[in-house]
Order: structure tokens, then C-alpha cells, then sequence
């Protein structure tokens, strides 16, 4: 791996629905338990029947538990969705006041497709899905519309278990969480696509409880690709600032406003940087500068692979060399904008230290960066 040089030391996305603060909410009473519901327009929250059960129904919404909050955990419901169409999950560990939690969901539209299930954390009110999509975060499965699907996740310290149909072998593993929030509550929560807007899901027989002792991790983590050569492990990051401050700007000394203030970050397991954990957006403010720099003793040319979500600029030594959209959608109507190490530019390294500057800017889904420099 390869570890660059520090200068100074150190969604209005469908998923959104999922986070847990509810501006407007009433209580639901379901199974002898209380819910906390969205009461916002276009959402539903009931309890009605549903293929011959009792069911909490729920649209565009999240059904938060009142229960104390949660760490080492157990986690089962069914769950009947009415169209092969949306995103059906739950929360947990999730902590209202710094928008941190875990979060399991299905995309019934992706039935059979490798992407029909996806394990991921909201890192201060950022979604991660297009920054951590490998084996042990998404998983092929079927999804069969208005049909009764059973799920399980037992958590337990920093992995997970979860079960989906199969509740004696686990779908998959996840070999570690990735939330900062070690504790916190559960939530039910069924959201859709823009275009299929009356589209929710049934729940029922939802049991929620602490772990117990013969309660166990017992996956095992799925192969994932080796981490390449040349890995830069760690990146400087700026304080955020609005995308537009930098669209038109070739050269960063023109930039209006040089960033206030760097925080060294360490990229995640699979690679990859995910800058939400030190520059939450606010504001607008969904531009970070990622800085790495290189020494080299003599003159060379090297090439700097890298990946991104959603858009970047790239700079050398201060001058703009590439730029870059692969946000969500972006190339085809199937891209879905996970990083990846696809793009590259030809990096020609004079002696001394050579400064690459990335503005990365974010929409939804992820914002991340990964690089590698080839030896």
C-alpha cells in the first residue's frame, strides 16, 4: 500500500426517508407494541390485513420502535412488498442527533440481481451504497412481489449476521459495521422510486430484542477482491464548501476561497475514502478538496488510478488535468455510480514533491474517493 505524503498534520435521495428523525410523527400500535411513524404528505403509516395477517403497512414512511436503544441485537420480521418495486429495510443503531446508524434493505425491482440486497451505514446523514458495494455488503437473492419474505439480522459487537428466506444460513456476513454508533434505535421503514410513487410494504410478526448469550455470529465473510498494489491509504480533506465555488475554476489559485481548515482521513478496508465521516454536508456545502502528494527522487511517469462518487475535478499541482461525473444514472440508465478503480490519468512526476488535488462533490448515494498509484 502506498501512503502519501501529509502537508500538515492531521439523499434528496429515496434512502433519505430512512434516516431517523421524523419531522412530523404519530404513534402506531402493532403487535402490542408502539411505533413512531412519518405523518408527512405523501407517506402512510397503518395497520391493516394483509395476506391473511394483520400487517403495520407502510409508504414512503419509517415506523421508528419506542424501546430502549439497542446494541448487540436481534432482528426478525416478514415482509410482503406490493409491487416488485422499492427499497424495504430497517434500521439500527441509529442515532438521531448525529444521523449515524446501520441500515439493511431489499430492492424488490432487483430481484435475482446481484444488487438485490445492500448492507450499509448512514455516516452523518450521508448515504455509503456507492461506496461499499462488494460481497459482503450486497447480495444476489429473489424478491417475489406480495409474497411473505422472512429476514434476520443478528448483530453482535462489530459484525452481522443476515438472513434473507434461509433462516438457517445467513445470505450474508458482514465481517464489520461501519457505523461509529455502537448502540441506538430500530426502525421499519419501506421507500420507492420516484416514477412508482404508490408503491409500500406489509410487516408483521416483527420481533425486536437484545441478544442473548445463545444468541451467535456464525457467517463467514465472502472472498472480496485484493487490495491493489500502490493503495493510498490515507488522504488530506478539506472543509466543504459549495460545488459551484470551484465548476468554472482551472487553476486552484483562483479559487475564491482557500478551505478553512485539512483533516487527515484513513481510507476504509476496501479502499476507499469515505469523506462524509469528516465533512458532513450542510448548507449546500457538498465539495471537499482531497489532497495527496507524491516525492520522487528523479524524473517519472507513473499512472493514478482512481475512483470517485459523485463528481470530481482533478487537479495537478493546481492545474485542472481531468474532470469527472459518475454519480447515479450519469452514463446509462443501469449505472449506478459505485467507486471503483477505473479511471486513470498519466502522472508525470518531476523530482521533488508533486501535489493531486481531487474536488470531489456529492449528490446522493456516497461520497468517496479511492486512489492507487501504479510502481
Amino acid at each position: 500500500m502506498f501512503t502519501s505524503t501529509l502537508k500538515t498534520a492531521a439523499i434528496a435521495s429515496l434512502i433519505a426517508l430512512a434516516a431517523p428523525t421524523l419531522a412530523h410523527a404519530a404513534e402506531i400500535e402493532f403487535e402490542g407494541q408502539t411505533w413512531t411513524a412519518g405523518d408527512n404528505e405523501g407517506s402512510d403509516a397503518r395497520v391493516e390485513d394483509f395476506l391473511g395477517r394483520p400487517s403495520l403497512f407502510l409508504r414512503r414512511n419509517v415506523a421508528a420502535l419506542e424501546t430502549e436503544d439497542l446494541g448487540d441485537m436481534v432482528i426478525e420480521y416478514e415482509y410482503a412488498s406490493t409491487h416488485p418495486s422499492g427499497f424495504i429495510g430497517v434500521n439500527f443503531r441509529a442515532d438521531a442527533e448525529t444521523s449515524n446508524l446501520e441500515q439493511f434493505y431489499t430492492r424488490p425491482h432487483q430481484s435475482g440481481q446481484p444488487d438485490a440486497t445492500q448492507y450499509m451505514v448512514l455516516t452523518n446523514g450521508s448515504a455509503t451504497w456507492q461506496l461499499h458495494a462488494g460481497p459482503n455488503e450486497a447480495v444476489a437473492t429473489e424478491l417475489p412481489a406480495q409474497t411473505w419474505i422472512k429476514v434476520r439480522i443478528v448483530a453482535i459487537g462489530d459484525q452481522a449476521d443476515i438472513f434473507v428466506g434461509d433462516m438457517d444460513t445467513p445470505l450474508f456476513h458482514v465481517p464489520k459495521l461501519r457505523s461509529t454508533s455502537k448502540s441506538g434505535q430500530v426502525g421499519l421503514y419501506a421507500s420507492d422510486r420516484p416514477w412508482m410513487r404508490e408503491t409500500g410494504a406489509y410487516f408483521s410478526n416483527i420481533n425486536i430484542r437484545a441478544a442473548t448469550a445463545d444468541d451467535q455470529i456464525i457467517g463467514t465473510p465472502n472472498e472480496t477482491e485484493p487490495l491493489p498494489e500502490g493503495l493510498i491509504e490515507t488522504f488530506e480533506v478539506s472543509s466543504p464548501f459549495k460545488e459551484d465555488e470551484i465548476a468554472s475554476v482551472y487553476t486552484l489559485a483562483d479559487l475564491a476561497d482557500a478551505p478553512q481548515s485539512w483533516t487527515a482521513l484513513t481510507v476504509e478496508d476496501d479502499g476507499v475514502a469515505n469523506l462524509a465521516r469528516v465533512a458532513p454536508i450542510q448548507d449546500g456545502n457538498n465539495t471537499v478538496l482531497v489532497r495527496m502528494s507524491f516525492d520522487s527522487d528523479t524524473a517519472d511517469t507513473r499512472t493514478l488510478n482512481f475512483g470517485y462518487s459523485d463528481r470530481v475535478r482533478l487537479y495537478v499541482n493546481g492545474k485542472l488535468v481531468y474532470a469527472g461525473n459518475a454519480q447515479w444514472r450519469a452514463r446509462d440508465h443501469r449505472f449506478l455510480g459505485t467507486v471503483a478503480l477505473v479511471d486513470s490519468i498519466a502522472l508525470h512526476l518531476e523530482p521533488g514533491e508533486t501535489e493531486v488535488i481531487a474536488a470531489v462533490s456529492e449528490s446522493f448515494g456516497g461520497w468517496g474517493f479511492k486512489a492507487s498509484l501504479s510502481e
